[in-house]
């Protein structure tokens, strides 16, 4: 994936899954100026949340609607810390032609999502392209930050983030059927999903769910993973923040929370759900959190690839080995050591996923 090679006919093969700081930003800004150049493209859509200054993502923006693309860029003003750059960014964008959707009242979008449509000269739909994240536009903390993106030509998705960008627009009664989107089909599925875990526990069989995220809050979804618990269902959580679920209960007794703290900030959002040996993965942007969960708009891609199930799954077990730099949260909340000698212990999961991602490469 160098500058040479074209990300978006390898999209068109396969499924592409990015991991970042281990994989380099550039090539997301990569896939912008191809869509800039490629005389097929005739939109391009993206949510704004947090960008870097002098962002690299606005200026290959501003070009593609200076050469004549349709440019539409979602920017929340309420991102905390970030208002005043998000203000003036928009501003810049508005002036060079692009097209700027502003803040919804009462409801911030989280969502981490770009859209390329394509169409060839008779306007006869083409390829296109959606990509959906864990981080931020910034390719700055996009140094610091570890996330994972998901770029896919897959149809059905690509036309739910078309309905998820709709949606924003201000259309009503739009459907979404791969995407999993908060305050619509989130909550719903997440529900469906550890239902199904439960069930599979009652019946004898493995019970598993795996879920990565940055803080776990919210009581309702807490409350069943406690049945869950109960049911027989075995759960590990890699949470890096505020964990509010409270481990070692009897009611939580099939529950493991681990928290890595090393070189780069855990950011992303992975979760598992082992589905009777089929497993089901998901990606997206929110955590746990009541506000995540019901006050903003947030958008999660079911993992379709079997190579990049296979890299999230591996991910996880590297990270769920790892007794260096992870601990472990016990039942008054305080982190402990997985190890009694941290340092001796050969898997620093952060260290070892480069690793592993190295090797898949050469």
């Amino acid at each position: 994936l160098d500058e040479r090679e074209s990300i978006f006919r390898y999209v068109e093969k396969k499924d592409l899954l990015l991991h970042y700081p281990y994989h380099s930003f550039e090539h997301f800004i990569h896939f912008l100026y191809e869509a800039v150049h490629e005389p097929t493209v005739r939109e391009i859509m993206v949510t704004q949340y947090r960008v870097a200054e002098n962002s690299a993502v606005i200026n290959t923006l501003i070009a593609a609607a200076q050469n004549g693309k349709k440019v539409t860029v979602f920017v929340e003003l309420k991102a905390r810390f970030d208002e005043e750059n998000n203000l003036a960014t928009a501003e810049m964008m508005k002036a060079s032609g692009i097209n700027i959707i502003y803040s919804i009242p009462k409801l911030k979008v989280n969502a981490k999502v770009a859209l390329v449509l394509r169409r060839d000269a008779e306007g006869k739909k083409l390829t296109s392209y959606a990509y959906i994240s864990t981080g931020n536009f910034n390719e700055k903390t996009a140094t610091l930050y570890a996330d994972s993106g998901l770029f896919t030509c897959n149809r059905i998705i690509v036309n739910d983030l078309y309905n998820l960008f709709r949606t924003l627009q201000g259309k009503e009664n739009l459907k979404f059927h791969r995407l999993l989107v908060a305050r619509f089909n989130l909550i719903p599925e997440l529900n469906r999903l550890i239902d199904h875990e439960m069930e599979l526990a009652k019946k004898g069989k493995a019970g598993r769910i795996i879920l990565k995220m940055n803080a776990l809050q919210d009581p309702t979804m807490i409350n069943r993973l406690y049945e869950a618990s109960q049911a027989g269902v075995e759960i590990d959580l890699i949470v890096r923040g505020i964990c509010c679920l409270i481990p070692g209960q009897t009611y939580s007794r099939n529950i493991r929370v681990t928290r890595i703290v090393d070189t780069f900030l855990e950011h992303a959002r992975i979760w598992y759900f082992g589905n009777g040996g089929n497993p089901k993965l998901f990606l997206g942007s929110p955590d746990w959190m009541r506000r995540n969960l019901y006050r903003r708009i947030e958008a999660v891609t079911p993992i379709l690839d079997p190579d990049a199930k296979q890299e999230l799954i591996d991910m996880l077990s590297i990270q769920l080995s790892d007794k260096r730099k992870a601990c472990f949260v016990d039942e008054n909340l305080r982190n402990c050591w997985k190890s009694a000698h941290p340092q001796k212990e050969k898997v620093r999961s952060q260290y070892t996923f480069y690793e592993y991602l190295k090797e898949k490469t050469e």
